[in-house]
């Protein structure tokens, strides 16, 4: 920018190979660079103008940077709108960047639920083209503010569509937001729902963890995280939904392999990671790691679907503590419970009914066991 702009300047011609030579990065990331570096030179000679009259060591530096726009005073007076021009552009295309960041960061619930993301989304190329050649445009005026040039660069209208494209992204931004709540509270009173019309536990999953995504088979924790289908494993079983973060203590790992042996082949615990927010690697890992230590399933998807969350703190109570909701083979939830209240499988009343029906059936085959072996004595 700087090169180009002692010359002729043409903001077209200067931008297209500057977006070309940040090509691996993303749209926002380009923009982003472009406006840093301007920002390096221009926060430089800010600071030099405020302080040269009365710091001796900024008098020399602006000297050796060749800056005799402030060897006069008057050379500033003459240029003091154009410098003020740069900072309200500036700012403009900051407020650009900064809604295409947002943009970028609502979740994406397709395009049939909100349809002004992806058309916004699939427009911000020529946001950022506009915004870099806006920041070329202002590198000239520095340069030649900075060199006391008499002609500057008429940037009205650069100013003006960057006017004009934060505007509509601002329109964009909010009409996203409101097509996003829409889609969640019919999401979430769908989940309200579910519980009532017998579904399959597939159709839960689907709704709390992946929403309108597609659904993905489920993690087995100890055969080298082999993917396995939800039906195969959950059908007519005790599903225990463990929900909770990375953090788990080693005596929640203990809770979790008793759990385990005395449940046997009744049911299955399955855990549901919840993340509030941006996931990392490290976090993946930690979750990885931690589910190998006991023979459970896993999601492949983080709990990060707004609905999801909501439902398992407005209707589970999750507050940010790990806990076990159990559904029965008819999918319908029997217990939720704290991971640190547990106390083995008698904490769940459904599996201690099952202790009786074991003792009750035991009583029985001895009960005849004796009445066959009474009988055979007898007939002797």
């Amino acid at each position: 920018m700087d090169c180009k702009a002692l010359g002729v300047v043409n903001t077209h011609e200067t931008t297209l190979p500057i977006l070309h030579m940040l090509s691996h990065y993303s749209w926002g990331a380009r923009a982003v660079m472009t406006l840093a570096a301007f920002a390096l030179d221009f926060g430089e000679f800010c600071i030099l103008m405020r302080i040269h009259s009365s710091n001796q060591l900024a008098n020399s530096l602006a000297f050796l940077k060749g800056l005799p726009v402030l060897a006069e005073p008057p050379g500033l007076q003459k240029h003091k709108q154009a410098l003020a021009d740069l900072v309200s552009l500036n700012k403009a295309a900051l407020e650009v960047i900064r809604c295409i960041f947002e943009l970028q960061k609502l979740p994406n619930y397709g395009t049939e639920n909100v349809p002004a993301l992806s058309k916004t989304l699939d427009h911000v190329p020529v946001d950022v083209y506009w915004v870099v050649r806006t920041v070329v445009g202002c590198s000239a005026q520095m340069i030649r503010v900075t060199n006391d040039e008499y002609q500057s660069v008429d940037l009205s209208s650069l100013a003006h569509n960057l006017d004009s494209i934060l505007n509509n992204l601002k329109k964009q931004l909010n009409i996203c937001k409101q097509q996003i709540e829409e889609t969640e509270t019919a999401a979430y009173q769908t989940l309200r729902n579910l519980f009532q019309i017998h579904p399959k536990i597939v159709e839960v999953f689907k709704a709390l963890c992946y929403g309108k995504s597609n659904l993905q088979p489920l993690i087995d924790g100890s055969n080298q995280f082999n993917e396995i289908d939800f039906d195969v494993v959950l059908k007519h079983k005790y599903v225990l939904l463990l929900i909770s973060g990375p953090d788990m203590s080693d005596n929640d790992l203990r809770t979790l392999k008793q759990l385990h042996r005395e449940i046997g082949n009744r049911g299955k615990i399955v855990w549901v990671p919840l993340i509030v927010g941006q996931t990392s690697i490290d976090t993946e890992r930690m979750f990885r790691n931690r589910s190998s230590e006991v023979p459970l399933y896993l999601v492949q998807q983080f709990l990060h679907i707004l609905p999801g969350i909501k439902f398992i703190k407005e209707e589970w109570h999750f507050r940010n503590e790990a806990i076990v909701v159990v559904i029965n083979p008819k999918v319908r939830v029997e217990h939720c419970i704290s991971l640190q209240q547990i106390k083995g499988i008698d904490s769940f009343s459904c599996f201690r009914r099952k202790h009786i029906d074991v003792l009750v059936d035991g009583i029985c085959r001895c009960a005849c066991q004796c009445l066959c072996a009474h009988r055979e004595r007898t007939n002797v």
